[in-house]
C-alpha cells in the first residue's frame, strides 16, 4: 500500500512540475517575443524617422540649389540693368535720371528678394559642410549686390567659383542620400 500511495503522489508532483515548466517557458517565450517586437517597433520608428529626414533634406537641397541659381540670375540681371542705366545716363545726360531708373530698381528689388529667399532656406540644410558653402556663396552674392549699387566692380569669376562650390556640395549631398537609399533597398 505504501508503494501505491507514493505512486499517485509522484504522478501528481510530476504533473505539477510539468505545468510549472510549461507556465515558466510560456512566460519566458512571451517575454522574449515582447522584447523582439519592441526592438522591431524601435527599428521601424528609426527607419521612418530616417526616411522623413532624408525626404526633408532632399527637398531642402533641391530648394536651395534652385534659389541659389535664381539669386545668381537675379544678380546678373541687376548688374546688366545697372550697366544699362549708367550707359543711358552717359548717352543722354539731359534726361532726368528717374526716366531710366525704374528697370534698375526693379532688378535690384528682384535680386534682394532672391537673396532673401535663399537666405531663409540655407539654415534648413542639415549637412554642416554644405550649409557653410551655401552660406558663403549667399554672403558673396549679397556683397556683390551691394557693390553693384555703389558702382564698384564685381568679380563674376569669384562669384561663379563660390556658387559652383556650393552647387557641387549640394549635388554631392544629393548623390550621397540617393546612394544610401539605393543600398538600403532590398534586392528583388
Amino acid at each position: 500500500m505504501a508503494s501505491g500511495g507514493w505512486g499517485w503522489f509522484t504522478t501528481v508532483v510530476s504533473i505539477l512540475i510539468g505545468q510549472a515548466t510549461v507556465v515558466t517557458m510560456g512566460f519566458v517565450n512571451n517575454r522574449s517575443q515582447a522584447r523582439r517586437e519592441a526592438q522591431a517597433r524601435a527599428a521601424e520608428r528609426y527607419k521612418v524617422t530616417a526616411e522623413r529626414r532624408e525626404t526633408f533634406e532632399l527637398a531642402q537641397l533641391v530648394e536651395v540649389n534652385t534659389l541659389l541659381r535664381n539669386a545668381m540670375m537675379a544678380l546678373h540681371a541687376f548688374v546688366t540693368a545697372r550697366r544699362h542705366y549708367r550707359s543711358r545716363l552717359r548717352e543722354d545726360p539731359s534726361a532726368p535720371p528717374e526716366t531710366h531708373r525704374q528697370p534698375m530698381l526693379d532688378a535690384s528689388a528682384a535680386s534682394d528678394a532672391a537673396l532673401d529667399a535663399l537666405r531663409s532656406q540655407i539654415g534648413f540644410i542639415l549637412a554642416d559642410d554644405v550649409r557653410a558653402l551655401a552660406d558663403t556663396a549667399e554672403k558673396d552674392l549679397t556683397l556683390a549686390a551691394a557693390a553693384v549699387l555703389l558702382d564698384e566692380p564685381v568679380d563674376p569669376g569669384a562669384l561663379g567659383a563660390r556658387a559652383n562650390a556650393a552647387y557641387e556640395a549640394l549635388s554631392a549631398r544629393l548623390r550621397d542620400i540617393y546612394a544610401t537609399r539605393e543600398s538600403a533597398m532590398p534586392a528583388p
